[in-house]
Formats: C-alpha cells, structure tokens, sequence
C-alpha cells in the first residue's frame, strides 16, 4: 500500500537510524524524515515488519481479544493515551468498527473505511523485545496500535506466542511487500 511513497533515501535513512538507534520510534523517523509513519514501517528491514491487508482486520482484532494483555496506544499531536488489559470485542456497523464489551472499560468507534493496512512490527523498544499490530489509514498515517502485553520488563509468552502465530496466520510471508497487501484490499476477509 505504501511501496510508492518509499524512495531510496527514505528507505537508506530509516535503515541507516534503525542500524544506529534499533529502538527509535516509527513516529520520531515519519517527523524526521517528513513521509507518512505507514511508509517509514515499509521502509523497515524485512524482518522488521510485515504487512497485512484491511480486509484482515476482523480477524486481527478477534485473534487480539483472546490475548492476556495488551497495551493500546493512539497519539494524536496533543497526546499519547495508553490503554492496557484485554480489548473488548467489537463489530461492524454504520461504517465503523464498534468496540462495544459491557465488561470492558476501552469502549470507541475505528472508522473502517480509512484503515489502509495492519503491520505486524517486531522492533525493540527501549532495548526489550517488542511486538506490535500498527494500523494505518490509506494516506500511511497511523490510527492506533496494539502492543503484546508484559508482566515487569518481560513480554507474556503467550501473547508473545500468539502475535507471532497470528502473523503468521495473516501475513502472507516475510518479504509481502505493500503493493501485495493493496492487492488483498478487496479480496475479502482472511480466515483467522
């Protein structure tokens, strides 16, 4: 989805900062290198990151309810909102995606028609392993994210383990470049 926004030197700089400083953030690289945080994630080594289409969203997100814990995130220039537990189930309705769980505090509306792509991110965070699903919407800005939860400074092996099945799952391959998940856009849901 965002092959076509990754020049050269967007993809020599991400790298060349990704090799100096491994845990700098998406969103630091996006304002340092003026492109859209969805073009700097596919300009992430391969290993990094690997994309998945819109249409796997529901899937995703199920596969995520099931999880011990997790730790939401959505930034907007004015703030950073961390949200940690389990996410509520949710559903489809007047174009949105609906989280709506009695038992759940996180509550809100995704609008659905604006996610671009979901990207499985495996990039250390402050020098510890970190895995995430980062969402983004069709122009490569991000939405939200979901990180895999941790007990102290040590991830949850079983979240651990399911992130990495369900990107499994969902992901066609290490190498799925953008343009292949674009192609996916419309081919309906993946089975989870």
């Amino acid at each position: 989805m965002f092959d076509h926004l990754v020049t050269p030197e967007l993809r020599d700089a991400v790298q060349s900062a990704v090799q100096d400083s491994p845990d700098v953030m998406l969103h630091t690289l996006a304002q340092r290198c003026g492109a859209p945080e969805g073009a700097v994630a596919c300009a992430l080594p391969p290993d990094m990151r690997r994309f998945a289409p819109a249409a796997s969203f529901d899937a995703v997100w199920d596969d995520m309810t099931g999880w011990e814990k997790v730790t939401l995130i959505a930034m907007t220039p004015g703030a950073v909102v961390e949200v940690k537990g389990r996410l509520p189930k949710g559903r489809r309705g007047h174009g949105m995606f609906n989280l709506h769980d009695a038992d759940n505090p996180l509550g809100g509306h995704v609008f659905i028609e604006r996610l671009g792509a979901v990207c499985f991110l495996s990039k250390p965070f402050f020098g510890l392993e970190s895995h995430s699903v980062q969402f983004y919407d069709t122009d490569g800005a991000a939405m939200f994210a979901v990180y895999a939860g941790r007990e102290g400074r040590a991830l949850i092996p079983a979240v651990r383990d399911a992130f990495l099945a369900l990107r499994d799952r969902v992901c066609a391959g290490p190498a799925l470049t953008t343009d292949s998940v674009d192609a996916g856009n419309n081919a309906g849901e993946v089975a989870a």
